[in-house]
């Protein structure tokens, strides 16, 4: 019930918004983090205020922890040595800060207080991580199109907030996906391990490659389809509310992973 009623509410902001004549307004999350950060000086601290040319060192880190309020933001491996982020801020971005924490590397993306922001005014800013990071991964974005691909990680926890989010040939041990307002797209060919996923407002689409653990998915308002290999050694069982699931997928009787599906309002079909 709880998470109807979130659901509930995130569609009701959505159409007020639309009515308002207001694409989408983005109000800082986290000003405290800022102003508190302002105060302590660090030499591992980066600010930019249009272009974006920032690149740091991750030797010992085991966690990238990325906070965006209003980008468009792209994160991929690449064959260097140095994390690198690169872009151009839109007017209404506050700046991008970069800092170390012990094992964590921290980025952070804040907009400025005033103004709404509409979808082609968003800053444009790439991640490329280095290859031989195979670390852990928290992203929370407001409001964002959100590519990740590429990658082989250990833990991945996502946070969405308003705008579509696709993840691409990416490897993982865990991942943790709870989406906000806009499509959601997860493409896999390479391993992967647990899987849990809390459905949002909008369509979401996944393609699963290797299965090697469990998925939990709590669907929310709209349509969702889940493609598994043929004969992938599932149980699939689902709880459907008010929406309905189509299972035609055909599966092995070995049944070595569980896949919980739960149907919000909208409809859920696994195919192969």
């Amino acid at each position: 019930m709880r998470r109807f009623l979130e659901v509930i509410l995130a569609l009701t902001i959505t159409i007020m918004l639309t009515g308002c004549g207001i694409k989408f307004g983005v109000e800082s999350r986290k000003n405290e983090w800022f102003e508190s950060s302002s105060n302590n000086k660090s030499n591992d601290t980066n600010y930019s205020s249009s272009n974006i040319d920032i690149s740091e060192s991750i030797d010992g880190i085991t966690k990238l922890d990325i906070s965006i309020d209003a980008s468009n933001i792209d994160i991929n491996y690449y064959d260097g040595d140095n994390l690198e982020i690169s872009g151009v801020l839109s007017k209404y971005s506050k700046g991008v800060k970069t800092e170390k924490s012990s094992n964590k590397f921290i980025i952070k993306e804040e907009v400025k207080k005033s103004g709404n922001i509409a979808s082609d005014a968003a800053s444009k800013i790439e991640i490329r991580i280095p290859r031989v990071f195979k670390g852990n991964l928290e992203i929370d974005f407001g409001f964002a199109e959100c590519k990740i691909h590429d990658l082989e990680l250990n833990d991945i926890v996502i946070n969405g907030g308003v705008g579509s989010l696709s993840l691409d040939e990416i490897s993982f041990n865990k991942l943790d996906l709870e989406s906000g307002v806009g499509e959601v797209s997860l493409e896999t060919k390479k391993k992967t391990g647990n899987i849990k996923i809390e459905g949002g407002v909008g369509e979401t689409n996944i393609s699963l490659g290797d299965i090697n653990g469990d998925l939990e998915f709590q669907g929310g308002m709209g349509s969702a389809t889940i493609k598994v290999p043929e004969n992938a050694p599932i149980d699939i069982n689902t709880d459907s509310g008010i929406g309905n699931v189509k299972i035609r997928a055909k599966t092995s009787n070995e049944e070595k992973y569980k896949f919980d599906i739960e149907v919000g309002i909208g409809s859920v079909e696994i195919t192969n």
